[in-house]
C-alpha cells in the first residue's frame, strides 16, 4: 500500500533533520581533529532523491568556531547554488561542493578543509602519493589544481571538479583540499586519511625515496570487504572526537 503524502512528507522532513545532525557533527569532529586551522572549512551533503544540498552557513563572518556547529547553522541550496532555506547565507565556496556533485552523482558529501600537511604539498607542487595503510584510496596520486583563489563561482567549481576527475580528493594550490565520498561519515574519514597520508609521505621523504603502495594492494583495499572496513572500522575513533557526545554513532 502506498504511503499517504502527509506521512511521506513527515518522513522526508525527519530524514532531513537527521542529515543536518550528521552534517553538524562532522564539522565538530573535523574541528576537534585539527583538520582546519582557524576552523575555516565546510562540509556538504546531498539530500537523497533531490537536487538540493545541505551546507554550512557563513557563520565564520560572526567569528564563530566550528566546534559549536548545530543544525540551525546548516542551510539548503540547489545544485546551481541558489539559497533555498536557512537563516544564515551559505558559504561562498559552495560551488566547489556543488560542481563536484553535479559531475558525479555518486558523491553524497564533500569536505573543503585546510589541513597543514596536505596544503603544504600543494604549495610545493608535489603530489601526495598513496602511502601507508590509509593511503590506497588516493591512488595513483592526489591531483593539484594550480589555482590559488577561492572557488566561489560555478566556473571555478567546475575547474576544481575537472581536476579532481574520478579521484576522491584534490589539493587546491595554497588553498587546502576538497575530499568527496558516498556519505558524510566516509567523506570525513577520507579527509583525515588524506592528512595522515600527506604527513606520512612527508616523513618518509626525509628518509629516502617515497614508494607508493603496490597496485595489487590498492586493488585489494578498494575491493569488497576491505573497502567497507576501510571506513566502518574507524568511524568510532573519529566519532569520539565530537565534544558534544563522543559516543554518538551516525543514525
Amino acid at each position: 500500500m502506498d504511503m499517504p503524502n502527509s506521512i511521506q512528507q513527515r518522513t522526508s522532513e525527519t530524514e532531513k533533520v537527521l542529515l543536518r545532525r550528521r552534517l553538524a557533527k562532522a564539522h565538530r569532529i573535523l574541528t576537534a581533529g585539527g583538520i582546519w586551522p582557524l576552523t575555516k572549512g565546510h562540509v556538504s551533503a546531498r539530500i537523497p532523491g533531490t537536487d538540493h544540498v545541505l551546507i554550512l552557513g557563513h557563520i565564520h563572518a560572526d567569528g564563530r568556531s566550528l566546534k559549536h556547529v548545530d543544525v540551525d547553522d546548516i542551510v539548503t541550496v540547489d545544485l546551481e547554488g541558489n539559497w533555498l532555506e536557512g537563516s544564515v547565507e551559505p558559504v561562498d565556496e559552495r560551488f566547489l561542493h556543488l560542481e563536484i556533485m553535479k559531475a558525479r552523482p555518486e558523491v553524497m558529501s564533500v569536505v573543503h578543509a585546510h589541513p597543514t600537511y596536505a596544503t603544504a604539498f600543494g604549495i610545493a607542487s608535489v603530489n601526495i602519493f598513496p602511502v601507508g595503510n590509509r593511503g590506497a584510496i588516493f591512488a595513483p596520486q592526489v591531483p593539484i589544481l594550480d589555482f590559488d583563489r577561492q572557488i566561489d563561482t560555478q566556473e571555478r567549481g567546475k575547474m576544481a571538479s575537472d581536476c579532481m576527475g574520478e579521484n576522491c580528493a584534490v589539493v587546491l594550490k595554497n588553498h587546502g583540499v576538497a575530499v568527496c565520498s558516498d556519505s558524510i561519515e566516509n567523506a570525513t574519514i577520507a579527509t583525515f586519511s588524506l592528512e595522515e597520508t600527506a604527513q606520512l609521505h612527508w616523513i618518509a621523504a626525509q628518509l629516502g625515496p617515497v614508494q607508493k603502495i603496490s597496485t595489487g594492494e590498492v586493488r585489494s583495499v578498494l575491493t569488497g570487504a576491505r573497502k567497507a572496513e576501510f571506513f566502518a572500522h574507524v568511524w568510532g575513533h573519529y566519532a569520539e572526537l565530537d565534544p558534544w557526545d563522543g559516543m554518538n554513532r551516525p543514525e
